[in-house]
């Protein structure tokens, strides 16, 4: 009487946990899916920003790679989420606790590319860093002192300044001034004609935010959620040991 009603216990449990099993599968499937997805399109963002004419015309012509660099690290981490969410979603509806533990240890290599991702491509892309600012002041400090002798450190620099709305470098057109360069027609708004009030740095990097923002707010998303996913992970790894007991 009393093993009847043990194994009736057992199998009341076994059925519970299983219910949580396919559960957590079905969870972890959406959740990968998902993060596929949003990997994904966060990629095809820096593959944009990497391609875009304009943009690509500007960083060749002045030879400013940093912000090109910072999303190659964004990229990379990108990518590898993308890959270990399929893995993920493949182990969890395979049931394989090998593949789920081998996601888990790459879920915290990754964190830490994509945590560096988002550290970067802040410190290159953003107006209030000063490294930044600082670094794009001294290439266009550099293309105003080529102005007469290199027809394509002024044209780029006209394109930049028409474009984005801006003149000269930290000091503004003082800049032009204080090289003996004759302020250009670019530094002025094409409306009111008022020189415009902003040097390049500044400006250049506050046009990089949106950018800059979609990038590392979705970099900053996966390593908050990948604590959960972790969480889950490891509550299917353990229903299943418990099933195969």
């Amino acid at each position: 009487m009393f093993g009847g009603g043990y194994e009736g216990v057992r199998k009341d449990s076994l059925e519970e946990i299983e219910r949580k099993t396919i559960s957590l599968q079905y969870t972890l499937l959406i959740i990968g899916v998902l993060s596929t997805l949003i990997a994904l399109a966060n990629f095809s963002v820096c593959i944009w920003i990497r391609f875009d004419l304009d943009f690509w015309e500007w960083i060749v012509e002045i030879g400013w790679y940093s912000y090109w660099n910072a999303t190659y690290v964004v990229m990379v981490a990108m990518l590898l989420t993308a890959l270990n969410s399929g893995l993920m979603s493949y182990s969890a509806m395979t049931e394989s606790r090998g593949l789920l533990l081998t996601s888990m240890i790459l879920r915290v290599l990754i964190w830490i590319v994509t945590l560096a991702g988002a550290v970067v491509i802040c410190l290159y892309g953003v107006e209030e860093s000063s490294m930044l600012v600082d670094e794009l002041d001294e290439v266009f400090l550099g293309l105003i002192s080529r102005w007469d002798d290199d027809p394509r450190a002024s044209r780029v620099m006209r394109m930049i300044q028409e474009y984005v709305g801006c003149c000269g470098a930290k000091n503004n057109r003082d800049d032009y001034y204080n090289m003996r360069k004759v302020v250009p027609p670019e530094c002025r708004h094409p409306v009111t004609g008022n020189n415009y009030g902003w040097g390049c740095g500044q400006t250049v990097a506050y046009w990089l935010e949106p950018w800059t923002s979609c990038l590392a707010g979705i970099s900053l998303f996966f390593t908050a959620t990948d604590f959960l996913v972790m969480y889950f992970n490891m509550k299917l790894r353990r229903f299943l040991a418990e099933l195969d007991a």
